[in-house]
């Protein structure tokens, strides 16, 4: 289980995973895509691993012959807006500000490494979104991120503000670009521009010092807890509890869950890994309790789902199970929790 520094734009397994998904639940077949990666299903399930920043441009080529569609990338980029605390920046719904959940969003991504690949730029007559790095990038990638971005606004602006006023690309126009998003589906075309100087979105006046009626201390508060959880510094690469824990986070409301797959994931066999979970202090069941224990958390601040939804979002297959885990954590079942302050949906 060896990771490898790379000095290039690189890709999370997790960014690609979401991205494959998303072509998947399109219609695009899952041999088709991975062929294409030449990669297996597991390898993109691997929190630690990175893939080169080409390899999105190796999944849209698949997608685009499996959906016969020249245009995919608004597609692809509507599919990744993160629906729960399972999917990379959904957190960054409850930041106090427009532009602090995007900048947050993208940072959840882990495109590129530890340097941030968009920087916000003020400007009197409308902030900026620039593409932050002069690393060699796939034009696939810039398309759905951005993508990513747009789609995630509108959902964040709730039609209280207008928010994507341009965009701006230092690539040629693509061949099959039929706007942006694709196919304009929200009225008037976004007006788009190609072999620019640099890359961004612009923004009408104000959007990003917007508040967000979601914000939410108490989530911001967690999920920053949530992430010292499972987040590996240069000296504990070797840790594999911190590895599952964040295997398991983003796995929850997906597949991959057993034991079985988790090794197969981590490319050792069922009993290295429950061996070697051991002696770092615990085991893969208490592992997977307390990732569900923390992530339930998160949903009954949220305070917006019912009990069946959040046992789905925490990988039971069925309420029952969900109540008595959540009766084994706290002496009582959930519906006596519905009525408080983080009341959940009827």
């Amino acid at each position: 289980m060896d990771y490898p520094i790379s000095t290039s734009l690189t890709i999370s397994a997790q960014f690609l995973y979401r991205a494959f998904l998303s072509c998947h639940a399109l219609q695009a077949r899952k041999p088709k895509l991975l062929s294409a990666l030449q990669c297996s299903e597991s390898e993109l399930r691997d929190p630690g691993y990175q893939l080169r920043y080409d390899s999105i441009s190796s999944l849209c080529v698949a997608a685009r012959e499996e959906l016969h569609r020249t245009d995919i990338h608004s597609a692809i980029g509507k599919k990744m807006v993160p629906q729960g605390f399972s999917d990379l920046g959904f957190a960054a719904f409850f930041q106090p500000s427009f532009g602090d959940a995007l900048i947050q969003l993208v940072a959840e991504q882990r495109l590129g490494g530890d340097k941030p690949i968009v920087k916000l730029m003020p400007l009197s007559s409308g902030d900026r979104l620039v593409w932050n790095t002069d690393m060699a990038v796939s034009p696939d990638l810039v398309h759905i991120v951005f993508a990513l971005i747009y789609h995630c606004g509108e959902s964040l602006a709730e039609g209280r503000f207008h928010t994507v006023k341009a965009v701006h690309f230092r690539h040629p126009r693509p061949d099959g670009f039929r706007g942006f998003p694709e196919g304009n589906v929200n009225g008037d075309p976004i007006p788009c521009h190609f072999n620019r100087p640099s890359t961004y979105l612009e923004y009408h006046r104000s959007a990003m010092t917007k508040p967000m009626p979601r914000h939410n201390p108490a989530i911001v508060s967690a999920t920053g807890r949530q992430r010292t959880n499972f987040t590996r510094n240069r000296f504990e690469r070797g840790n594999l509890a911190k590895l599952t824990y964040e295997y398991l986070l983003y796995l929850l409301d997906k597949s991959g869950l057993s034991l079985d797959a988790a090794a197969i994931t981590f490319g050792m066999a069922e009993r290295t890994l429950r061996r070697k979970l051991v002696a770092q202090g615990l085991s893969y069941r208490q592992l997977l309790e307390r990732v569900r224990r923390d992530t339930c958390h998160l949903y009954f601040l949220e305070g917006t789902r019912n009990l069946s939804e959040i046992a789905a979002k925490l990988g039971y297959s069925e309420l029952s199970a969900f109540t008595r885990a959540y009766t084994s954590w706290y002496g009582h079942p959930p519906s006596q929790d519905a009525g408080t302050s983080t009341a959940l949906a009827a």
